[in-house]
């Protein structure tokens, strides 16, 4: 079975045929994975703002993992579980979709970022380490770049 081919039964199961024709599923959904993203982004631009030294000083950078970890996880849950609806929904026009390989590139590289560097920065470094604001711009980088990417998907 081709890649093709696994786009296709993805477009075909039940969730992907009910989103095509629904008129309500896919602007539902949509919003849903926007309010993830936003929590998401959100979280990830504070912690990275505090590793570059911009914002909060008096928290640790532990501190501050500690307590936006909860959203952290709940936009990533609800990004994750309506952007897998929205893929069923039009699975094949995402195979076409160069924009969406790129989001999918830069998801895989910010979630391996995420859980294996730059976990591991935050307890281990200090904030004016030049390593862990380097580790803090990359981050923005490969986060911010899924958003410009999904974005471009529509455009594409």
């Amino acid at each position: 079975m081709s890649l093709l081919d696994t786009f296709h039964w993805f477009e075909a199961t039940p969730i992907g045929a009910y989103g095509r024709h629904s008129s309500y599923f896919f602007p539902s959904v949509e919003v849903v994975h926007l309010l993830g993203l936003t929590l998401l982004l959100g979280t990830i631009l504070v912690l990275n703002l505090r590793l570059l030294g911009a914002t909060m000083p008096r928290q640790s950078i532990s501190e501050m993992a500690r307590a936006t970890a909860p959203l952290l996880w709940t936009g990533a849950a609800l990004a994750l579980g309506s952007g897998t609806l929205l893929f069923l929904a039009e699975a094949i026009k995402c195979y076409y979709n160069v924009a969406f390989w790129y989001k999918m590139g830069l998801l895989a590289s910010a979630v391996i970022f995420q859980l294996i560097v730059h976990q591991r920065l935050k307890v281990a470094l200090t904030p004016s380490s030049a390593l862990t604001k380097s580790s803090a711009v990359v981050s923005l980088l490969l986060w911010f770049g899924i958003a410009v990417a999904g974005r471009a998907i529509a455009f594409v």
